[in-house]
């Protein structure tokens, strides 16, 4: 079953050594990258470590951007060794349900390289709606409000 875990000193070491695919590696950032982002904004960031049952299989950084309301996914990966198990779905559902409950913002947004089209049809697959462009970044938006 999958479910996320915050990063903590027990488990950012494993954190770190998680990796995309080589062919991915220019869509993604790497886990140390994510990680310094949500040390330079703690007051509004939660590292997560997505897990299937005891076994650390991704990673993602959601932000808190009040000037914005919404929330933000900064970074989501799925290792190498794990994708094409439908963890990626699985994990942005129990995010989007976790963000439901806390009713803070009304919506979800996230961008993506836009030749990632792995992304781009897990992101609409979900209910993303791209709403503009950023050099060569998809901006999408999931309105969670019930």
């Amino acid at each position: 079953m999958i479910h996320l875990e915050p990063i903590t000193q027990d488990n950012y070491r494993e954190c770190m050594r998680l990796e995309v695919a080589p062919s991915q590696v220019r869509f993604v950032a790497p886990v140390a990258k994510a990680l310094g982002e949500a040390y330079v904004y703690y007051q509004t960031s939660r590292p997560f470590a997505i897990y299937c049952d005891e076994q650390m299989v991704g990673f993602l950084l959601l932000r808190e951007l009040r000037e914005m309301d919404c929330y933000y996914l900064s970074q989501f990966m799925i290792a190498a060794d794990q994708q094409q198990k439908g963890y990626g779905r699985q994990a942005m559902r129990v995010l989007v349900d976790l963000l439901k409950e806390e009713k803070k913002y009304p919506k979800v947004d996230l961008c993506y390289v836009e030749e990632a089209e792995g992304a781009r049809r897990l992101y609409e697959g979900l209910g993303f709606k791209p709403i503009d462009k950023d050099a060569n970044e998809i901006i999408m938006e999931l309105l969670i409000e019930d």
